[in-house]
């Protein structure tokens, strides 16, 4: 409130009271000329009083507002109260009792650590002493149990299974190198190792010591006789520089069923400048290097790419650059600043108007799941989650209302196959595991990729270069998400009028794997219908080459000099399921078109009449249980054990849905295809076996002419699945030829990727009648709507309202960014 409220007359002028007073002088005036001075200061005296004490009042009552507006805004606030926490159900301390599944702990890792370094027939170094012509661990794991030890624990109350490690251990001090898998028993406090197949020395995944000694020879060698190539020819140098830094950021594995050398270990180098971000910024200066040997000093340059063109040696490259033999390139250096357009800042038209916060979920009545350690349990749901350093994220035990519907759903590899004139792409036939595709999730960002509500869960890698255990906080985020899509709904507007419908409300366990330039999210969604749903979605920089003639067959051109080139996407899942138990049956629901004689139903004489029946066909063999998808005969894939009917008689049974159909267009048998021979199929079922545990291996990148986990054999041996425990193999896949859209990142927008496991006559209903997130509505009386309605919201009040705990992300992260950029001190870029 101001002065301007209020004037002489006590009107709400909006004119200011110092306008109208008379000032002291002209009162003075006034006195002299009536001769009355006495009168006067009488006046000024009652002027002054009178203002002093409208001031009093004026105050009081802008002191009494303020207390108004002060008790409404406590009363306002005291109706909305924070929203429940869940303390108490959400506990993520591993369990006093490990369950079977459980990673391996922190102090797990380091027993078995000092157990191993105690094994002097092993001669092994730590970490800060690792070198290629040293024995060392690489990695380990939870080595996961014997399936029917562990479903006799789970389910028989017998002994649980011994806890056991998985180690891989590099044998380079050896005369003939080679990779050792070892496991260690018991946990936690290990006293022996049983040691498997050993495996070629050539076939090991990328490691650190080998890239950096390549890399430091490539350096060196390029400086001393190439830095002037490029430096004219790409406005930048290798090694120690303040700026227009190049470095070779990207490797494309050359495998023996390319190189035609079963024996050797060889590795394209790709040349990029040092910018956001390096893929977008294709150079035509490649280096192939053969690492066969165990000692980096024997590390050699086989060939290099320039200019289109392919030379033996360095000194065959600078011959010909200065006899101008060779096309010279000149790509100028970019500028390396937020308005580059392989960049992430943000730019363009921006977008709102206004700086306006998006839509955020919040859980007014807590959190409705709980955790503790690794198991969950949601809406009927339980089951168990670990991460595999190897190969990535895994469900355990997954059951509604008790029954076991799956006992293993997981991730199995990841591949890449690109296509170019270049030989950086043309080989680039990227096989994740080769990378540790679990140690690649991490970092999970509240607010962008996961909503702020979730609860993380974190996961501990063994790494080659740290003693310690590599802690990753955010490796799985957990929430409950409204869909926005009804789950089921009807609407009933005449005869028995009602409506009854609910949202379709899941829990999400995702996690986000990082391959180098892709970005991986990968979603296990748990429907209240009794659905398990698998999605996965690409986004992240695509790979691109710098523009020749040629290159116009494998992709479009996106910028002067970059081609965008076109790939395949391909994931592979297994899917263990045990409906109703271990001994199941496969069958598919073929769809099959027929005619039928309709001459009683028209006027014209030997009619026939199109339609389509059910054909319900069991299959036996393995052979036989291989899908390759053809639209000229839809199926059905569902699941049951043929002593579980329902009242009616039919199977009590699971669908498997798959909405992530492509072809593998790479000739069978050729190149690196043996590898992923599961990419073959959209779906394959096989017999349960202990030694079939999964589908790829760490060394599928190298091994195609003998593939160490050949998935073809495991269909080739055609056994008999019918009432055994089956196992289906799910592979999803997508191709992508780059457009400009894709620049700087590739939108998720229409690339998810999923199956679905789906009751199918295995409930006697829809089980989420039963779920109290559904509304009905219908007329209190059947005739007349005046009396107005019944509306049954099962106890739920939508008039709650509560405040959401605030997130806390970003301060943590600026406390201690190493939650975020969690780079692991052995790094390598692939």
């Amino acid at each position: 409130m101001s002065w301007q409220f209020l004037n002489w007359k006590g009107t709400t002028s909006s004119e200011s009271f110092t306008d109208h007073k008379m000032s002291e002088s002209a009162i003075n005036h006034k006195m002299a000329d009536s001769g009355s001075p006495g009168k006067y200061r009488r006046v000024i005296g009652i002027c002054r009083i009178t203002v002093i004490i409208l001031s009093v009042i004026v105050l009081a009552l802008i002191i009494a507002f303020a207390l108004v507006v002060t008790n409404l805004q406590d009363k306002l606030d005291s109706k909305t109260e924070s929203c429940p926490t869940s303390s108490n159900t959400i506990q993520l301390h591993p369990p006093d009792v490990l369950p079977p599944f459980h990673d391996l702990t922190r102090d797990e890792i380091l027993s078995v650590k000092e157990f191993l370094y105690g094994q002097q027939d092993l001669n092994l170094v730590r970490p800060s002493e690792i070198a290629c012509d040293k024995s060392y661990i690489y990695t380990m794991e939870l080595y996961i149990p014997n399936k029917e030890q562990t479903l006799n624990y789970l389910d028989k109350g017998r002994s649980p299974p011994v806890r056991e490690a998985s180690v891989v251990i590099f044998r380079g001090d050896k005369p003939e190198p080679y990779v050792q898998e070892f496991i260690i028993t018991p946990l936690p406090n290990p006293i022996s190792k049983k040691a498997l197949t050993p495996r070629p020395f050539r076939y090991r995944p990328l490691t650190a010591p080998e890239i950096v000694g390549a890399v430091s020879k490539l350096h060196s060698e390029i400086t001393a006789k190439a830095g002037k190539v490029l430096e004219e020819s790409y406005g930048g140098k290798l090694g120690d520089c303040a700026e227009n830094c190049l470095e070779f950021q990207m490797i494309t594995p050359m495998s023996p069923a390319s190189s035609g050398e079963p024996m050797a270990r060889k590795m394209w180098f790709w040349l990029t400048p040092v910018v956001e971000f390096w893929s977008l910024h294709p150079l035509d200066f490649l280096v192939l290097m053969d690492l066969t040997s165990n000692e980096v000093e024997e590390y050699t340059i086989d060939k290099i790419y320039y200019g289109n063109q392919m030379f033996k040696s360095l000194d065959d490259l600078t011959r010909s650059y200065e006899t101008g033999s060779v096309t010279k390139t000149k790509i100028p250096f970019p500028t390396n600043d937020k308005n580059l357009y392989s960049s992430m800042h943000r730019r363009g038209t921006l977008f709102p108007e206004e700086p306006l916060s998006p839509p955020r979920e919040f859980e007014p009545s807590g959190k409705r799941y709980s955790i503790e350690g690794r198991h969950i349990k949601y809406m009927g749901w339980d089951f168990d989650v670990r991460m595999s350093t190897i190969s990535g994220p895994q469900i355990f035990d997954i059951r509604y209302n008790n029954e076991r519907i799956v006992y293993e759903l997981s991730l199995q590899d990841i591949a890449v196959f690109y296509s170019a004139d270049s030989p950086a792409q043309k080989f680039a036939d990227y096989i994740d595991s080769v990378a540790l595709i679990g140690s690649r999730a991490r970092s999970l960002v509240a607010g962008a990729d996961c909503p702020t509500h979730s609860t993380y869960l974190s996961a501990d890698h063994v790494i080659e270069s740290s003693e310690d255990p590599f802690h990753v906080e955010r490796a799985f985020c957990v929430f409950e998400h409204n869909t926005g899509l009804p789950l089921r709904r009807h609407l009933s507007s005449s005869g028995s009028m009602f409506y009854e419908g609910m949202m379709d409300i899941v829990l999400t366990v995702r996690t986000i794997a990082t391959v180098v330039n892709y970005d991986y999210i990968f979603d296990f969604i748990f429907h209240q219908n009794g659905a398990v749903e698998v999605k996965v979605v690409s986004t992240g920089y695509i790979l691109t080459s710098l523009r020749f003639a040629a290159e116009d067959n494998y992709g479009f051109r996106l910028r002067d000099h970059v081609t965008g080139n076109i790939h395949h996407h391909m994931f592979h899942f297994k899917t263990d399921l045990d409906v109703h138990g271990k001994k199941n049956r496969f069958e598919s629901i073929e769809i099959q078109p027929m005619e039928v004689d309709n001459s009683q139903w028209s006027v014209k004489q030997n009619t026939r009449y199109s339609q389509t029946k059910m054909v319900r066909k069991q299959i036996k063999s393995e052979k036989e249980a291989t899908v390759k998808y053809n639209f000229e005969k839809p199926k059905y894939l569902t699941f049951y054990n043929n002593d579980f009917m329902s009242s009616s008689g039919v199977p009590r049974a699971y669908r498997l849905f798959t909405r992530g159909v492509s072809k593998q267009m790479v000739k069978e048998g050729t190149g690196q295809e043996p590898s992923v021979s599961w990419a073959r199929y959209q779906v394959a079922v096989t017999k349960y076996k202990e030694e079939e545990r999964r589908s790829s291996s760490m060394y599928a990148i190298w091994d195609a002419e003998r593939p160490i986990v050949n998935f073809q054999s495991f269909i080739d041996d055609d056994e008999i699945i019918t009432d055994e425990d089956q196992v289906a193999w799910v592979t999803m896949g997508i191709h992508h030829i780059p457009h400009m859209e894709d620049f700087p990142v590739t939108p998720t927008v229409g690339l998810d990727l999923g199956f679905f496991l789906l009751p199918y006559n295995y409930f006697d209903e829809d089980p989420a009648m039963g779920s109290g997130d559904a509304i009905r509505i219908e007329p209190s009386s059947k005739k007349s709507l005046n009396h107005g309605l019944n509306i049954h919201n099962y106890g739920k009040s939508e008039k709650r309202q509560c405040l959401p705990k605030q997130s806390t992300f970003i301060e943590n992260i600026q406390e201690r960014p190493n939650s975020l950029f969690d780079k692991p001190t052995d790094s390598v870029t692939i």
